[in-house]
């Protein structure tokens, strides 16, 4: 049932953009007052508003059957896959069975007219579309009905379409005997005729018959059915008849119209009105702003399918009982003097304070919409409330599995960007955060000091930070894997080294050029042919030389073997740029690339030196890349020193340079000046022993 709900929720949001087209033409074509002064002839008038027409019953004409076929699609990659993939049913074979079956439902239940695939198709369109999907896949998994051989060799689309034949015809066959025998079978309109008859002669026949309108309204509209084509269909016996004056007995539609409908079904206006109080700053805030101007107007589809309504436990409660409420206080206030209703028709898109003053023809009529207006706010605002706490927890729940897979290396993490659950789509949220983010400049630089044998202070290593105004802080590694996921590594590398690099200059400038600056670089840019030119370019710009920049290759994602990457590679190594291989030891890192690149130095990776005095294994490892590092004349940096007996050992092992808490963790551009001071203050270097723990406090 879960799955249910969630593919029909699915396919109303994907179909709004269908719903929206037929709200403008609504909106258009039902303007309160006409648009008659814009048209500049009457012929000009008629051929507008047919045209007006014929996009509304476009859009509201076939919605029943889209509706059929979205909800199948979207349904079948949530069901379970059979033991063979092949016997899955492709999304175009779902999609064109849907499509027949609703026909055939149609024909079946002997329906006719536009409403046959129209709004009042809604739910015919739902059954149809979770029927078909539950159908085909069973079918596909009986081998009985899969008998057509298919050549393997055959093309693509003719094996699915061969295969997936007797499937789809079962389907078909089982869908029309079921409509068949359905056919005539009516629960809805034999039983409104009974209430009809009987609201006709009892006491409280107005308030009755406006209460039962309002449930059936607001009963089919949580499903997604129309309630009001519903109500027009079999249920205006409940109603005066139009043009005529409130009789007392039966419901007056105007009243149902403009002072319970405030906003559209549910009485949306004060929802809207409470997300804006208890939500302002949430998801659900930004659809209900793109719903006011429609909801003004009292066409509220963007609202009900957006946030949504429709179908949503959360909503259920107060979508049926506000208009409820205001139906049944709206008629004890007629009734009790406090204003009269006067028998005039206006159109149901009239906006409210304007209908108010129009049907009562008083400021009174404005008052109580006003008033119902607010207690439908304040009826609103603890679902409100809870649903934004829900969809907070829901978003930090998927933001925090976003983030953990996102953070696996390459090999085992899959592209979360281009899954098409929940997870993707929250994936894909961040990227686009991260892009603009990118863009306008907004992430930041820290710096952690590298320091020698001798504890003198040696270099730093430029790492980005990216504390998100939206997300908060993200840790740098799931930015840099989700830019490269999502195409803008190049950007992002670019900026980085741009921003070091200014960095670096104005330390220059405060007579710290010796030190060196490591810059990370993904394997990815280095493919980019200009990558080497860039750079110099860069560092030309901030009046650096070559030997002042280490770059370090992150094993992220292997090194590319290309041509390309070969050449950039060397175009660096002639220019006098120093480079270092991030994380040696584990993932792609191989003594090949020793000998495929000039490589000045190689950094251990930090899961070796995090684990070194426990693990015998760590030190032996570590042992022999030192030693590999001796004979190849390269420099041996050594991550993750946190303390003093970590750091000796690791010296005794030939560790050259020492990155770590032990110094100090990464800084800002402002707390490095403060630490190149103190280590120019001392004979040998900066001291991590006593004060460190209180550097640390001051520093990060």
């Amino acid at each position: 049932m879960g799955l249910w709900l969630l593919s029909i929720r699915d396919a109303f949001v994907s179909l709004l953009p269908l719903t929206l087209f037929g709200v403008a033409a609504t909106l258009l074509r039902h303007f309160p007052g006409g648009l008659d002064w814009l048209y500049p002839s009457a012929s000009f008038a008629a051929s507008w508003e047919a045209s007006l027409e014929q996009i509304i019953a476009a859009s509201h004409g076939v919605f029943g059957l889209a509706l059929a076929v979205v909800v199948a699609l979207h349904l079948v990659p949530r069901l379970p896959s059979l033991q063979d993939p092949d016997d899955n049913p492709p999304p175009m074979m779902v999609g064109a069975a849907a499509l027949v079956n609703f026909m055939l439902c149609s024909m079946g239940l002997s329906l006719g007219g536009g409403g046959a695939m129209g709004y009042e198709a809604m739910l015919l369109g739902i059954i149809v579309g979770l029927g078909t999907a539950e159908l085909l896949r069973w079918s596909a998994g009986q081998r009985w009905l899969m008998f057509v051989d298919v050549p393997v060799d055959a093309d693509k689309s003719l094996i699915h379409a061969l295969r997936f034949c007797t499937p789809v015809i079962f389907c078909g066959i089982f869908i029309l005997l079921l409509a068949s025998a359905l056919s005539g079978l009516s629960l809805l309109a034999p039983v409104l005729a009974v209430l009809a008859d009987w609201l006709a002669v009892s006491v409280l026949g107005e308030y009755l018959a406006t209460s039962v309108a309002i449930l059936v309204n607001q009963a089919f509209w949580s499903i997604g059915v129309h309630g009001g084509h519903l109500l027009d269909l079999y249920a205006g016996d409940f109603f005066v008849a139009p043009g005529l004056a409130p009789d007392g007995q039966l419901a007056w539609r105007p009243l149902v119209d403009s002072f319970v409908l405030l906003g559209g079904s549910g009485a949306t206006l004060g929802l809207i009105v409470a997300i804006r109080l208890a939500a302002a700053g949430g998801a659900q805030w930004r659809i209900a702003r793109l719903g006011l101007l429609p909801s003004m107007f009292n066409i509220n589809e963007v609202i009900l399918f957006g946030l949504p309504v429709v179908l949503s436990p959360r909503y259920l409660v107060p979508f049926i009982l506000v208009p409820l409420a205001l139906g049944l206080l709206t008629l004890f206030a007629v009734n009790g003097g406090l204003f009269e209703l006067q028998a005039v028709s206006i159109p149901w898109t009239t906006p409210p304070l304007i209908s108010g003053w129009l049907l009562s023809g008083s400021w009174r009529g404005v008052l109580w919409q006003v008033m119902e207006i607010g207690l439908a706010t304040l009826f609103y605002l603890p679902f409100v409330r809870r649903a934004e706490a829900g969809r907070a927890a829901s978003h930090a729940r998927l933001l925090g599995e976003v983030i953990e897979a996102v953070r696996t290396e390459a090999p085992v993490r899959a592209m979360v960007i281009r899954r098409r659950d929940e997870l993707g789509i929250m994936g894909r949220i961040l990227l686009a955060a991260l892009r603009a983010d990118i863009r306008k400049g907004a992430l930041s630089m820290c710096y952690q000091p590298k320091h020698d044998r001798a504890g003198a202070l040696v270099g730093l290593e430029a790492l980005v930070r990216w504390n998100s105004r939206k997300f908060g802080p993200i840790p740098a590694q799931v930015a840099v894997n989700l830019a490269e996921d999502g195409g803008c590594i190049r950007e992002l590398g670019y900026w980085v080294i741009n921003t070091a690099c200014a960095a670096k200059a104005r330390w220059n400038a405060l007579g710290h050029g010796e030190l060196t600056l490591a810059i990370n670089v993904s394997p990815s840019q280095l493919a980019d042919p200009g990558f080497a030119g860039q750079l110099a370019l860069t560092l030309q710009a901030h009046g650096l030389n070559c030997h002042e920049i280490e770059i370090e290759i992150t094993e992220s994602q292997a090194i590319p073997d290309e041509a390309s990457t070969n050449t950039t590679l060397q175009a660096l190594s002639e220019n006098g740029v120093r480079l270092s291989m991030d994380d040696f030891g584990m993932g792609y890192s191989s003594l090949l690339h020793l000998r495929r690149f000039g490589i000045h130095s190689i950094k251990i990776d930090g899961s070796l030196t995090r684990d070194l005095q426990g693990n015998p294994a760590n030190a032996d490892i570590i042992r022999a890349i030192c030693a590999l590092g001796k004979a190849r004349q390269v420099e041996v940096v050594a991550e993750f020193v946190e303390t003093r007996e970590q750091m000796q050992a690791l010296i005794n092992m030939g560790c050259d340079v020492f990155q770590g808490y032990l110094y100090s963790p990464p800084l800002t551009e402002p707390a490095c000046l403060e630490y190149f001071e103190r280590c120019r203050m001392a004979s040998i270097g900066c001291d991590s022993g006593a004060d460190h723990a209180d550097q640390k406090q001051k520093l990060a």
